[in-house]
């Protein structure tokens, strides 16, 4: 969840996460959901569809009722499991994790909730992205209201840290794609060696995982 003070958060349909989501997926819950504009942009590209949303403001929560199927209001931190085992193919943790106390035991908490053969898609802010390494070497760590410095950010991950969160919450990351975000002055002074830098010219990352299957 993005800071409170950003007034795009709750309205954001990205686009780029829902790119992630098996075209397939019947069943999605969305950890998170907003005014749950996420989740009606996915009922609406595969009909029949069902999406579930949670939420902790119940002004957004009431709003994504209006266009999901079901809308828990509830803290994602304290909440014991609210569906049973097995119910989604996909569950989406967009901009959510760095606002939590433990992202990781809240990984593995929601894991038996997904289908054997489901799958979590997770955005995640880049805190080696390069405005913030500058904003650290010219004015220190100062919090904003929005952003990679926002006031209610707990949690701060570089690439590896966000798959080594996911992989000891018991995922196989099978796919990681970086939200590239630079100005026009940027990308062209970091064209020649822009597959060495990556990491720091990514905003977020968007990771999709499957959670391992236990062997018998």
């Amino acid at each position: 969840m993005a800071g409170t003070a950003d007034p795009g958060y709750f309205f954001n349909e990205r686009l780029d996460v829902a790119a992630l989501v098996p075209p397939g997926a019947l069943s999605i819950l969305d950890a998170g959901c907003g005014a749950g504009r996420l989740g009606a942009h996915l009922k609406s590209i595969l009909p029949g569809r069902r999406v579930a949303g949670i939420e902790r403001d119940g002004a957004m929560a009431t709003q994504a009722r209006s266009v999901l199927d079901e809308v828990v209001t509830a803290d994602l931190e304290t909440l014991p499991p609210p569906f049973p085992p097995g119910t989604f193919d996909c569950i989406i943790f967009a901009d959510i994790l760095e606002h939590l106390i433990d992202p990781e035991a809240l990984l593995r908490r929601f894991r038996p909730m997904l289908r054997p053969e489901g799958c979590i898609v997770c955005s995640i802010p880049n805190i080696r992205h390069y405005s913030a390494l500058l904003k650290l070497l010219l004015r220190g760590w100062v919090y904003e209201e929005y952003g990679l410095f926002d006031r209610t950010h707990l949690r701060f991950f570089s690439l590896r840290g966000m798959q080594e969160m996911i992989r000891n919450a018991g995922y196989t990351i099978d796919l990681v794609r970086p939200r590239i975000h630079t100005s026009r002055k940027v990308r062209i002074l970091t064209a020649p060696v822009r597959g060495h830098i990556q990491e720091f010219l990514a905003l977020q990352y968007l990771l999709r995982a499957l959670p391992h299957q236990e062997r018998t």
